[in-house]
Order: C-alpha cells, then structure tokens, then sequence
C-alpha cells in the first residue's frame, strides 16, 4: 500500500490515518490466527486417529513377555485400587517377588492396579491404554515441536510426529503393556516441555510449577528422563531463550526434582535390598566381552545397529540376546562407520547450535544423541545389550531429522500447509513411507499376540539366539503344554521344547533359567534321572535357583526318597524364604512318612503367607485324614471346595470323611452329587458303595460298585463287598463267583 493510501487528505492541516484501514487489518490478524489455531487441533486429531488406526489390532493380543511381572502375576497389582498405596513404597517387582537389581517406577504399575480395580484383569483394557497414551504422545510431540520452531515450521513438526506415530520401531514399546512406564516417561516429559515452552512466553508461575511436577511424574514412570537435564538448558538457552532467568529457573527447577526422585528411588530400594547393580552375562553380553576393546567397539556396532532399524525397521525382535550380536573389534568396517556417522552427528550438531541461530538440524541431532547415550553401553553396562524400546525417545530425534530432509529438499522450506498438501512429489513420497511403516507396523503387532507366536517368530529371525531358544522352550513347557490332553501331543510338545532347552545350553552352557526349565520338561515326561541332574546343575551355578531346589525335591519325592525331598525343599525355603509352593510340598513330604505334626505346621506357614493357597488346604485335610483326625479334616475340604466348588478329589475327601464318622446321609448325598456330575469318576462310585454297604443297602452297593468296575475293571479292591452284598441278599451264585474272584487277589477272603 502506497503512502498516499495511508492517509487523508488534510481537512484543518492536520493529516489523519485512515480509518478503513486499520479496521480492516484487525480482523485480518485475528482471522489468521484462529485459523493457525483450528489447524494445530486438526492436525492432532489426524495424528491421534492414524495413531489408533496402525495400533487397534493390538487390542485382541494377550498378556506377553514381562506383562506378568508387573501386571497379571504382580499380587500388589492385582489387588487393584487397594494395592495402589503399596505400589508407592516398594521396588518395582516386589508383588512379583523379585528384589534383585531392581527399580522403582510406580506409576505405571499404579495405572496397571487401577485398570484392574475398574475392569479386572483384562488385556484388552492394557492395550487399549498404551494405544491412547501413545497417541498422546505423539500429540506432545508435535505442539512441542511446533513451539520450539515458534509456529514457523508446522509443517515440519506435523511430519517428524507423523513418522514417529506410524515408525515400526515403536512396536515392542505399544505392544507390550509392560513398556506403559517407557510411554508415561514420554509422555510427561514432552508434557513438561510443553508447559515450559508456555511458562516461557506468559511468565505464568502455575506452568513451570505444572511442569516441575510433569517431569517428577516422567521420573515415577521411568528414570531415563534423566537425559532432559540436558535437553532443558538446551532447548530453553538456545531455541525458546526469551528470558535466561526463566532458563535458569526451569533447569534448576528440573535438579531439584532429580533430586527428590533419586532421594525417593535409594529410599526404597535400600529398604528391600535391591539396589544391586550387578549385570548378568545372559541379560547382556557385553559382561563377557574378551576385552575391554571389543565391549567398546561391539557397543558401538550396536548403535550403528541402531541407525539401520531407523532407516530399515526389519527385522524386529524382541531380544537382543548372546549372539544375536556378535563381538566385534575397531577392525570391523562397521564399527568404524558408525564411529564415524556419530562423530560427524556430534560435530555437526554442535557446529550448527552455535553457527545458526535456533538451528532445527542441530536439536534434532544432539536430542538424538543425548537420548541415545543413556542406552550406549559405553559410559556403564545396562540391564540390556540392546532394545528396541531403547529407541523411543531418540526416534523423535530421529524423525525430526527425516522430516527436515523433506522440507529442504522436497519442500524447498515452504512453510504454508496448504503448499505441503499441494506438493504431489512430497506428499506422495510421505505416503509411501507411509504406507510402508504402517503395514510393518501392523503385521508386527500380530507377532505379539502372545508369548508362544512372539517367541517362535523371533526366533526364526534369530536362530543363534540363546535366550529366545529359551523362550520358546520354556513356553512350551510352562504355557502350550498344560493346556494339552492328547498324550502324544504333549510329548511332541516336551520333545520341540528339550530341544529348545539344549540349544540354548549349547550357546551359553551356563544359563541357569535353562537347566531349570530342562529339568522341569524331564520331570514332565517322568524321566527322573535327567530331571535331577539338570535341577542339580541349575542349584550349583547359581545360589538363587528355588524353583530348581523345589522342583528337585518333587523328583525325589516321586521316586520315594523322601530325606532327599525334604532337603531340596527346605533349600528352596531358604532361597526364597515366601515360597507358597515349596512350603506346600514340604508338608506332603512329611506327610508321606506320617510325620503329620511336621506336615501340618509346613502347611499352615503355607497358609499364613498366602491364605488362598487352595492345595495347602487340601494338603491339610489329607494330613489330618491319615493322621485319623477326621473331624479336624472336614472343615479344610470345605474350604478347598469353597475356593474351587468343582473340585472332585475335594468333594471325595469330604465324602470319605462322612463315611470316616458315620454320617452315612451325608456322605451319600456327596457321592451321589459327585457322580452324577462327573459320571466317569471310579472314586466316587466305590465310595457311595461303601457307604451303602454300611448303610445295609446291598443292592445299592452292588449297583454302584458295579458301576466303578465297569468304569475301570483294574480297580479290584471293592470285589469283596460285591460278594458279600450279593450273599447278604440270598444270590449266592453270585456270591460265590464274586468270592472266587476276590480270592484271586485276596487270598485270605472268605465270605
């Protein structure tokens, strides 16, 4: 607009601005506001939808991998709301009862115990969570980005969320409801960026307040946010840098919280013992690596191997096991590579951060880095050798690169959206990419469907993978196999899983979870010998092998030699000093050589750990039984069919204790019931004959002792009481044959 058009014309000498102007400019301001606004809010509602969309199939998946530890098995977290305030003051695994080199990240765990408390326990309910707070992130992720770039770059902030939504790498994270506490750090930490990035431009106290405890609620979900100690300063000194004292306030803000946590995290961890920092060789192999030489350079090919998944996400597994890497030396062309890629990443990055002004390339490649070194293995040894979900956080970085390669080359730095959506080669290419992330993303989340598919699909993409063998044997035997009747299936099943079991020895002959497994998959097929070695090599390499303790002291106490038993058993107490099980079969050892009192104060230590320990019960009213003391023995089957009304050996016990003290009604009444719901059961016909024969209703025990020999005509014992009903009835032909038969295998019998 020309000056003239400015003004006008002068009526009394004094020039005036022209009204229509400025009531025309205000609108216009106000217009494209509102219209930048409408779009951030459409543009998360995109992401949030594809989000969903590439993820709803994980829905119909079960409980995998570690979702037992800190979900289905996890007895804090089964309580529901009422085990929330528990969850809060113990180590991460205490309700699964391991306390070795352990963490504490509660508010996953807290948000697994109320989805139980609202929806029981129920896997969908799980997934469905890690979908929504997933999209979630995805959307902090992007109005953050948009921030950081002031509102300059929406283009570029859509598309680096866009990838890091549909990005497959993500699969083990969304998938498995465990990784909630990988998807919660997240999630407050972008929060807290956000709020920081507000705090910044309105100087509202209630932000950097909301924030600090934003990033205390990441630092409860998981520790690794540790690394926004350096993302803060960075981001609020170089990018977002209106006001350094704000800066200042935020990363001290930002220390002070890292302190209350690690005050909080030693706290309790020390409490319970577990804040060992011990690594083992089958967690991640670079504890064995020959040198130190060749853990650095093998660590570095990891993350060379990190940038490849990036790129090329394929294949995906879930573990990263001894010899799914191979050791390396500064000798391997890969090694050097990668050497080289992230001394040019850290170079340039810093380079252009103090080159350019706000610099995009420069954060997206040193957040890449800073999130990345946590997970290097370089500076200390981790839990792991390598994962997938390590690359949650960097991936951003990663994201934020790929999409400002679009933008300079494909783009040509058009920052309208309406331009992007224009650009045929941009958007087609986007798409394809896509596409493409989207169906390996999907087809992944099939693998995750449960242990059996997930395992047995890795392990096809990693034969020589120790742990994964081990996974599929150990599945085998603990999940495929109960659920098996045919005869010859399960021993296939024993067969697939013992060969597993050996591979996984073969690869590392000290993987004591595996001698424990093989032991258990002999006893299974009831081979004693083999069982007892295994179990016993198991014991040896390790000081922390109860189940193997335990599982010896059933082998023992099958072949009879019940000293042995009871010492296997009480090795395993001491081991693992809750050990419900183990504390069960100790007393049936005791019992098995009628030292009852011994039995029943196992079986009540049993009870006293867990009151709901169904066999405990059972266990007692047998002890009590053969011991005699039939009136003691009733009310622990009561309780037995209490806990399980379907329980046919429970509902016997009680039978037989009726007929024991002569409630002869009673007991019919049991039996009766028994059989008739359960018409194939030996046990409970021959019992109501005996009651009957008691009851001197002859023709009734014929009937039904009839019955049980028809059912089973091995089972013999009950062939004098058909004789002698048959005589006290006059049908002394039938007497004497069944006499006969009697004699056969009771030679003293006479009617």
């Amino acid at each position: 607009m020309s000056k003239k058009s400015q003004v006008k014309k002068p009526q009394n000498g004094v020039a005036q601005p022209a009204k229509a102007a400025v009531v025309s400019a205000a609108p216009a301001a106000k217009a494209s506001s509102s219209f930048r606004l409408s779009l951030k809010v459409k543009l998360s509602l995109v992401l949030a939808a594809i989000t969903f969309l590439i993820y709803f199939n994980t829905l119909q998946n079960g409980f995998v991998l570690d979702d037992s530890m800190v979900y289905s098995k996890n007895t804090i977290v089964t309580q529901g709301f009422d085990g929330i305030p528990e969850l809060f003051t113990t180590p991460r695994l205490k309700g699964f009862g391991y306390l070795k080199n352990e963490n504490y990240r509660p508010l996953s765990l807290v948000m697994f115990a109320t989805e139980v408390g609202m929806f029981g326990l129920n896997p969908a309910v799980g997934h469905f969570f890690n979908v929504l707070f997933f999209a979630i992130c995805t959307v902090l992720l992007f109005l953050f980005l948009d921030k950081l770039f002031e509102g300059g770059r929406t283009v570029v902030a859509f598309i680096a969320s866009l990838l890091f939504a549909v990005h497959p790498i993500h699969t083990e994270v969304v998938s498995n409801i465990k990784s909630l506490d990988e998807i919660f750090c997240f999630l407050f930490a972008f929060l807290a960026m956000n709020l920081f990035a507000d705090y910044m431009k309105s100087s509202k106290i209630w932000q950097l307040v909301a924030g600090l405890i934003a990033l205390f609620l990441s630092y409860l979900s998981k520790e690794t946010v540790v690394t926004f100690l350096g993302i803060i300063p960075l981001v609020f000194f170089f990018y977002l840098n209106d006001d350094k004292r704000k800066a200042i306030y935020m990363t001290g803000g930002a220390l002070v919280v890292t302190g209350i946590y690690l005050a909080i995290r030693h706290k309790i961890l020390s409490d319970y013992g577990a804040s060992t920092t011990a690594v083992e060789f089958i967690d991640n192999a670079l504890v064995g690596a020959p040198d130190l030489a060749s853990r650095i350079a093998t660590a570095l090919f990891t993350l060379g191997m990190y940038v490849k998944l990036l790129i090329i996400p394929h294949p995906l597994i879930d573990d990263y096991g001894f010899r799914s890497i191979p050791y390396k030396s500064f000798a391997d062309v890969w090694v050097l590579l990668t050497v080289a890629i992230y001394v040019a990443a850290g170079v340039v990055g810093l380079l252009r951060l103090f080159k350019h002004k706000k610099d995009p390339w420069a954060f997206g490649l040193l957040f890449y880095l800073a999130t990345i070194a946590l997970f290097s293995n370089i500076f200390f040894l981790m839990g792991s050798a390598m994962g997938e979900r390590f690359l949650f956080f960097a991936s951003a970085g990663f994201c934020l690169l790929a999409a400002l390669v679009v933008d300079k080359y494909l783009l040509k730095g058009d920052t309208d959206f309406g331009a992007f959506l224009k650009n045929k080669v941009a958007v087609g290419a986007l798409t394809v990419i896509c596409v493409l992330f989207s169906y390996l993303t999907f087809a992944r989340n099939t693998e995750w469907v449960d242990n059996a598919t997930l395992f047995t699909k890795d392990l096809e993409k990693s034969p020589e993978n120790g742990r994964l063998n081990y996974y599929v044997g150990n599945e085998l035997v603990e999940n495929v196999l109960p659920k098996e009747t045919d005869t010859n299936k399960r021993r296939e099943i024993l067969r697939q899983s013992i060969t597993h079991l050996k591979k996984a020895i073969e690869i590392f002959p000290k993987y004591t979870d595996a001698f424990t497994e093989l032991g258990t998959a002999y006893l299974n097929m009831l081979r004693y010998d083999s069982a007892e070695y295994a179990f016993k090599t198991a014991i040896s390499q390790s000081p922390y092998q109860s189940i193997a303790a335990n599982n010896l002291g059933t082998v023992y106490l099958r072949t009879n030699h019940i000293p042995e038993a009871v010492a296997a058993y009480k090795l395993a107490i001491q081991i693992k000093a809750d050990f419900v099980q183990a504390y069960c079969n100790l007393g049936s050892a005791f019992a098995k050589i009628n030292q009852f009192d011994s039995a029943i104060l196992y079986l009540n230590q049993c009870l006293a750990i867990s009151p709901g320990y169904s066999e405990a019960y059972m266990q007692l009213g047998l002890s009590y039984y053969f011991a005699n003391r039939f009136a003691e023995a009733e009310p622990f089957f009561k309780k037995v069919l209490e806990l399980n009304p379907s329980d046919v050996n429970a509902a016997n016990n009680l039978g037989a204790v009726y007929l024991n003290t002569r409630k002869y009604p009673e007991a019919v009444n049991i039996f009766k019931q028994l059989v008739a719901a359960n018409p194939g059961y030996v046990n409970g016909y021959s019992n109501l004959g005996h009651c009957y024969y008691e009851m001197k209703d002859y023709q009734g025990t014929i009937d039904a002792i009839s019955k049980a020999l028809a059912l089973d005509p091995g089972d013999v014992k009950d062939i004098p009481f058909l004789a002698l009903s048959h005589k006290a009835l006059g049908n002394m032909a039938e007497a004497q044959k069944y006499e006969a038969m009697a004699r056969q295998y009771y030679p003293a019998f006479r009617m």
